[in-house]
């Protein structure tokens, strides 16, 4: 998980406040969850839908899953997923008032995020250390710190919910700063001590399912890469360090190591999968070895 910059890209037209059509599904909306039906299922979101959304949702999470970075376009168009679900709330269904949803955020740029279909949607997966696959992904899942706080209807301030949200927002928070990488095994375990932050980053690793068997294991194989590749930088340092009083040989082992500095900063790419992981790995080897800060920039 990375931190996406949502400033990359200009918000579509159609979702604009002075859009004609959002503000006229916006009042139906309205409309319809304070009436006498608003228990009923709505299925007359479309303006989220409208094709100029996902374009821009793709081209700001440079074409990976919001949630998980994985790459997966070439086989599934992606998921439209709302940060704050617009149908239901899947934590209220055992008192029984799990609707309305989050409504009048359906066609809230701010509420929309692309995701892969194991990151967004309810399936059987397994996840490392459970043998039986179980039922996950996010869909109207959106756990709080505190349910008292929670925003029910359009004219609330989501203000107080903020406080206590307990999933990560990858346009608001910085993913980095919530979690660390095994590079061992791909596993990724909360950074923060205080319990709120460490509930908040354990929250998002269950809800969004960063766990699954075959996803840990896409992450393993990407450490791997680095990992063997700097070990090639470790050689092409010890070799120019160790011919640095041989004008020609240093100038050929130096003309090496730049080649090979130039292929581990490729993994540091925006369009990279599991960045969050490489940016962890090579931060910390360009820090000891050559004293550079990848986010001193």
């Amino acid at each position: 998980m990375i931190f996406i910059d949502r400033n990359l890209v200009t918000i579509p037209k159609i979702l604009e406040n002075g859009s004609v059509k959002s503000k006229k599904e916006l009042k139906e909306v309205i409309e319809h969850f304070t009436g006498l039906d608003k228990l009923k299922t709505y299925k007359k979101f479309k303006v989220y839908r409208d094709s100029s959304v996902k374009k821009k949702l793709i081209k700001m999470g440079k074409g990976k899953c919001a949630y998980c970075e994985s790459t997966f376009l070439k086989t599934y168009v992606g998921d439209i997923e709302h940060f704050r679900p617009k149908g239901e709330i899947e934590e209220l269904k055992a008192s029984g008032d799990s609707k309305p949803g989050y409504y009048w955020l359906a066609a809230s740029w701010d509420n929309l995020l692309l995701s892969c279909r194991n990151c967004n949607q309810k399936s059987k997966q397994s996840t490392l250390n459970v043998e039986e696959a179980k039922s996950m992904g996010k869909m109207n899942q959106f756990p709080l710190f505190d349910e008292a706080k929670r925003a029910r209807s359009h004219d609330t301030d989501l203000k107080e919910e903020e406080k206590v949200r307990l999933l990560l927002n990858p346009c608001k928070e910085n993913p980095e700063d919530y979690f660390k990488y095994y590079i061992n095994s791909g596993v990724m375990k909360p950074r923060k001590r205080k319990k709120f932050l460490k509930q908040r980053a354990l929250s998002s690793i269950k809800v969004f399912a960063l766990q699954r068997v075959l996803l840990v294991q896409e992450r393993e194989k990407k450490a791997i890469l680095i990992s063997a590749q700097m070990q090639r930088v470790e050689e092409a340092l010890f070799n120019f360090n160790d011919f640095i009083n041989d004008p020609i040989r240093s100038k050929r082992f130096s003309e090496v190591l730049q080649r090979e500095l130039v292929v581990i900063q490729d993994f540091l790419k925006p369009e990279e999968e599991y960045l969050g992981l490489a940016r962890q790995m090579i931060g910390m080897f360009l820090k000891k070895n050559f004293q550079i800060d990848i986010n001193a920039a």
